[in-house]
């Protein structure tokens, strides 16, 4: 199986900068901008930004990933997302402040959860909640951790694979995938009140792909 390691960058144009902005590193923060930039198409919905193209009709499996260090500030008791990486289509990109509830949207987030009473990874489809996850994560102030996550998308199988890199194991699979118009990755961050979030896209040659997490995604996608 071919394997193309797609080269994502984040769409500065796009970018909320009511909430999050991207550093002179190059990640993606949740903290408000205190620059602003001329020109129109800004998000003014979502809490992040896409990326600056679909993803391509490759007809091979695509895959990218991106490391968060998050910092609580205090511990999340609203129904409030941490992170979140996905896919949706090009109209549902500022709809809502999250991509989870919005249709033909795709997408693995860690939030806190009312219900369950945790701050756990819940993965999303067209618009519902398919997946809890049992490993929960600290949720006390001053708690600091990195998630590491990896994405595959197929669009010849029109499947999504979510990938915890650290743990390597697959999260989640999402089959029947809508792959009939681009979809476009999108990143999301939570309130800067609650924590501290800075991401980093790990994408193209930078992406360690060793021998089992190869086999991982073509178990996940067979």
């Amino acid at each position: 199986m071919m394997l193309k390691c797609t080269n994502l960058r984040y769409d500065k144009d796009r970018v909320n900068l009511d909430w999050v902005h991207v550093n002179t590193e190059g990640n993606l923060v949740n903290r408000e901008s205190k620059t602003r930039y001329a020109g129109e198409g800004r998000q003014t919905n979502y809490w992040g930004t896409c990326s600056t193209a679909p993803l391509p009709r490759a007809g091979c499996p695509q895959y990218w990933e991106m490391k968060s260090r998050v910092s609580l500030d205090k511990p999340l008791t609203e129904q409030w997302h941490l992170m979140e990486v996905g896919v949706c289509r090009e109209e549902q990109r500022d709809v809502r402040h999250s991509i989870a509830t919005c249709n033909h949207s795709y997408c693995m987030k860690a939030s806190f959860s009312i219900k369950y009473g945790w701050l756990g990874r819940y993965t999303w489809k067209e618009e519902k909640c398919v997946l809890c996850s049992s490993d929960t994560l600290p949720n006390t102030a001053g708690a600091s951790y990195t998630l590491h996550y990896g994405v595959v998308y197929d669009d010849a199988r029109k499947k999504i694979v979510f990938i915890d890199v650290k743990e390597n194991k697959v999260i989640s699979t999402l089959d029947n995938v809508d792959s009939s118009q681009p979809l476009w990755p999108m990143f999301g961050m939570c309130n800067p009140n609650d924590a501290t979030v800075s991401m980093t896209l790990v994408v193209g040659s930078d992406i360690n792909m060793t021998e089992e997490k190869k086999a991982m995604i073509v178990k996940a996608l067979s």
